[in-house]
């Protein structure tokens, strides 16, 4: 079903138009929209008739497209989510900001620094707003420990440790079917290649996850990378599954970030964050609902999250609503994906050179 034509308070709704319908747009881009009071789900494009059908179906879009293009030519939109192959990312979003619709781009927001720079640029000369994926941006604890940082709360930032194990293995090796039961593919599921080929994925555990692990950090504690020395694994596959990753921030702060696509899928996930500052240290685990910030005069828990709370990815859908009828703010903006794009290619480059990369260089 789709949202109601007209919002509560007589205006229209945003006009939201849908970029790629494969597992994670009909699992949780779409079904936002179809939620939402003040959004209309305007179009949906996709190059394959199978999926593009069968989304079109669920949510009951009439107005479907193969081509991006085709859609900005004939359909009025507000607002463009794209959630296509992660190297089609660029010459997509490229398309929708230059007709001046406010963006949500999946991440990794590109592969190639210089294209995201673009797209940032894009955006600010065409009065758009561009959002990146990034869930844990709306995380209550992550927004709340990141107002305490900037508030002091542990004093400078001197080190930190980021551990991300997911379960992605079997995407990597082009089976998707493995996680049918534990991803929960309702309409359609991930392509064979979307996440195995690196023609389509631009690579694996560093454009699928170490992504979010970086924008998370510099999200969180605002610091500059400065050095990046990696090593990475690929093992039985095509695409990297674990990188290790040494980090030198501008300041003088250091760390560490560690991250495996090998949890099965009987298990948790790990998502684990550590803030040690001069004057104190925060522990956040974000799967697990937790957060504690130690200090000189004890310790202070947050509340916990339900679990439903930790990883709201409906949030920035809604947040692309909000943008699109002009209230709000960007909660998850382009300057960050960048500066996650710089990271992830620095860590791959340096793996591949074996020495030390300057993400701002890139």
């Amino acid at each position: 079903m789709t949202s109601p034509s007209a919002r509560g308070d007589g205006r229209p709704p945003a006009r939201i138009a849908v970029v790629g319908c494969g597992w994670w747009s009909t699992y949780a881009h779409l079904p936002a929209l179809a939620a939402h009071p003040d959004a209309r789900i305007a179009a949906l494009v996709d190059p394959d008739p199978a999926r593009l059908a069968a989304a079109a179906e669920a949510f009951g879009v009439p107005a479907t497209f193969a081509d991006t293009a085709d859609l900005l030519d004939e359909v009025a939109v507000d607002g463009i989510v794209i959630a296509v192959p992660h190297t089609a990312h660029h010459p997509v979003a490229r398309l929708a900001l230059d007709r001046g619709a406010h963006v949500l781009l999946e991440k990794p927001m590109t592969i190639e620094p210089a294209h995201a720079r673009e797209l940032v640029a894009l955006a600010r000369d065409r009065g758009a707003e561009l959002l990146i994926d990034y869930p844990w941006h709306y995380n209550a604890h992550v927004l709340r420990l990141r107002d305490m940082i900037a508030d002091g709360a542990v004093g400078p930032v001197e080190h930190v440790s980021v551990l991300y194990a997911s379960t992605v293995r079997e995407l990597y090796r082009g089976d998707p079917e493995q996680y049918r039961k534990a991803f929960g593919y309702t309409v359609n599921a991930p392509g064979s290649r979307t996440y195995s080929d690196p023609v389509l994925s631009g690579g694996g555990q560093g454009q699928t996850q170490v992504t979010h692990a970086a924008a998370l950090l510099l999200w969180l504690t605002g610091l500059c990378p400065r050095g990046v020395a990696a090593f990475r694994a690929d093992f039985e596959l095509d695409v990297d599954l674990a990188d290790g990753i040494a980090i030198r921030f501008d300041g003088g702060a250091i760390g560490t970030m560690s991250s495996t696509g090998s949890v099965l899928p009987v298990h948790e996930e790990i998502m684990r964050v550590e803030i040690f500052g001069r004057e104190g240290h925060i522990m956040l685990d974000v799967n697990q609902g937790t957060a504690s910030v130690h200090h000189a005069g004890g310790r202070t828990e947050l509340p916990p999250l339900p679990a439903a709370e930790r990883n709201p990815e409906h949030a920035p859908v809604r947040n692309l609503v909000d943008l699109a009828l002009g209230r709000g703010r960007n909660g998850s903006p382009a300057d960050i994906g960048l500066g996650a794009v710089r990271f992830v290619a620095a860590m791959y480059r340096s793996a591949r050179e074996n020495t030390i990369i300057d993400p701002e260089r890139l």
